[in-house]
């Protein structure tokens, strides 16, 4: 009924972070293109380390 109590892993926690970083790049890309690509910068590095959590979890 109620996540109240639920909590997020680490993975859930980054992909929303991810998420969230890539869309309010996208809206600064218009007007401010560094800031833009400095959150793209950042989320890329959040991408990487999902990536690199998943591939852990393969082996």
């Amino acid at each position: 009924m109620f996540k109240i109590f639920e909590t997020k892993s680490t993975e859930e926690h980054l992909s929303d972070k991810y998420q969230y970083l890539m869309h309010k790049a996208y809206k600064l890309a218009l007007t401010d293109k560094e800031e833009s690509d400095r959150l793209n910068a950042r989320a890329k590095k959040i991408l990487m380390e999902l990536k690199r959590m998943q591939y852990d979890k393969i082996d």
